[in-house]
């Protein structure tokens, strides 16, 4: 009798520890996805800058000064720019067949410039009327893992970022999805709402000048 109810003891007790052992892991494993999430927060920053475009247009191009863009974040980090319309986000470079237009952005230390020519003859200047756009987001992309970065400019289908792109199901054309994506990778940081000053004769008389110092920097992101 004494036998049986060790032995019965010694069950319920290996049932215990057992169905414990059992809870513990099932906890850990649930908690794993939280964790991994929290360190891609950790390692991955998207910093979001908008900029109000009243005042350059109407126009065929504009210049922004944006000191996000510094020489290393210019060399080193994937940037996105979208223009944002009546009703959605455009990427850059674009062609809008509905006005008929081609966007090109090109970008350096501190500074970005926005040329806007016929989709007819890509050549002749198009002047965008000031009620299409609004405003310019630009997404600086900060990670400390480098094979985010690779081969972003060069080679964008073959980079990593890219590649989990296209698994996720996320449109890059899209500002939107883009950002919805990034929150779940990345912390997101508003860097701030800017209202661009309204340029001068002077620098629009320079701006085909300037053109020339930004095409080597083209953004092709």
């Amino acid at each position: 009798m004494h036998l049986i109810t060790i032995i019965w003891t010694l069950v319920c007790a290996t049932i215990i520890v057992g169905y414990t052992i059992y809870l513990f892991n099932k906890s850990s494993s649930l908690d794993t996805p939280f964790k991994e999430r929290s360190n891609l927060l950790a390692n991955n920053t998207v910093e979001l800058l908008s900029f109000d475009l009243k005042n350059q247009l109407p126009g065929w191009s504009f210049t922004l000064d944006i000191p996000q863009i510094t020489e290393e974040v210019l060399y080193n980090n994937p940037i996105l720019f979208y223009l944002e319309s009546e009703s959605t986000c455009l990427k850059l470079p674009l062609n809008n067949g509905t006005l008929g237009y081609t966007a090109c952005v090109y970008k350096n230390t501190g500074k970005v410039y926005v040329t806007f020519k016929s989709l007819s003859d890509g050549v002749s200047n198009f002047y965008v009327p000031a009620w299409h756009l609004n405003k310019l987001k630009v997404l600086i992309i900060k990670s400390r893992d480098i094979k985010i970065y690779e081969d972003w400019v060069t080679k964008p289908g073959k980079s990593t970022i890219h590649k989990q792109l296209i698994k996720a199901g996320v449109n890059i054309n899209d500002y939107e999805d883009m950002l919805g994506y990034f929150s779940n990778i990345a912390t997101i940081e508003f860097k701030g709402h800017f209202s661009s000053t309204k340029p001068s004769i002077q620098a629009r008389v320079k701006s085909p000048l300037l053109a020339k110092e930004y095409m080597k920097l083209s953004s092709t992101g």
